[in-house]
């Protein structure tokens, strides 16, 4: 990729606050863009305060003038929640999810932003047992019933933006990924997913170290880093408005991840495993052969790297501030 392609392009980074969105902020002003990021609810990170303005997206006037005069724009901005979430309020994200989107589809639209990359979810695809590819889903077939709500909301706002795609000439990419992991990822007891609730778990020395549902259950994690610099990639030389899988596109057992996890951070125990609590699907990983064959020699970072990476900011002086 060219190094000034994005040098003085004004880019909107949707939920901005998030893992993904500091990521990406971070990226993209290190290529010297005019970045924009995110917030509503949840606080930047203060060393990069400078590129943050608070927008509520619920209001269309706030999609409309966040993405006045932005040449790209990255959606990330999601309400979601860990598995015990779904379980608790599974119909609790259906609505602001769809009025997030829908608005900033629309705004972009008026507003002629030159290209959009929203990132939507492996929650679409239907029940598989192996890494499924991206024309494999099948919208005949029902989601996994965990996802029965945001899983439709994701399958009907990929319509959508396949809509301001062939009818207002929005050049929109959607990509659907896995479970991202790394700095700034929620770690509190309430929104973790289960990666960090490990993670947090194991550097408090935590005994018994009990674990949710399955050790058996298979994931497929992504490094944020990877995911943002995909996005970049895909930004500038991605011109189809069909999806992109992008994940590690490898199968880690809970057990396996675990294991690592408690490796990392220094714990010995035998972890337990608490059936009775929420689990998640059984079995979900994406086939990234369709990325890997359009861009060649792409790198990714691998989840003990990722790990390691991961636990070395939860540790820093700078988080526990």
């Amino acid at each position: 990729m060219s190094n000034n392609f994005f040098k003085n392009k004004k880019v909107l980074i949707t939920g901005g606050a998030g893992l993904l969105g500091v990521s990406l902020t971070k990226l993209f002003a290190s290529l010297e863009a005019e970045v924009i990021s995110t917030y509503y609810k949840r606080l930047p990170p203060k060393e990069y305060l400078k590129y943050y303005h608070r927008y509520d997206f619920n209001d269309f006037n706030d999609c409309m003038n966040a993405t006045h005069d932005i040449d790209y724009v990255i959606i990330s901005s999601v309400q979601a929640s860990g598995v015990k979430g779904l379980i608790n309020s599974p119909t609790s994200s259906i609505l602001p999810n769809l009025k997030i989107h829908a608005g900033l589809f629309e705004a972009c639209a008026h507003n002629n932003v030159k290209k959009v990359v929203w990132i939507s979810s492996s929650s679409v695809y239907q029940v598989c047992n192996y890494p499924i590819s991206e024309d494999e889903l099948d919208l005949n077939l029902p989601t996994y019933e965990l996802y029965l709500g945001i899983g439709w909301v994701y399958r009907y706002l990929e319509q959508l933006a396949k809509c301001y795609y062939l009818k207002r000439g929005l050049q929109v990419v959607t990509i659907r990924t896995s479970n991202i992991y790394g700095p700034y990822d929620r770690f509190d007891d309430t929104k973790s997913h289960v990666l960090p609730a490990l993670i947090k778990r194991a550097i408090n020395k935590k005994i018994p170290f009990e674990v949710w549902g399955n050790k058996d259950t298979v994931r497929d994690f992504v490094y944020s880093d990877d995911l943002s610099n995909a996005i970049l990639t895909i930004l500038e030389k991605y011109r189809n408005v069909e999806p992109i899988n992008f994940s590690s596109g490898k199968e880690t057992t809970i057990e396996e991840l675990v294991k690592l996890i408690l490796k990392i951070c220094k714990h010995s125990t035998d972890p337990q495993y608490n059936h009775s609590k929420p689990t998640a699907v059984p079995y979900r990983v994406l086939n990234n052969q369709k990325y890997n064959n359009l861009f060649k020699n792409s790198k990714k970072t691998n989840l003990s790297n990722g790990l390691e990476k991961t636990v070395k900011w939860f540790n820093s002086k700078e988080f526990r501030e």
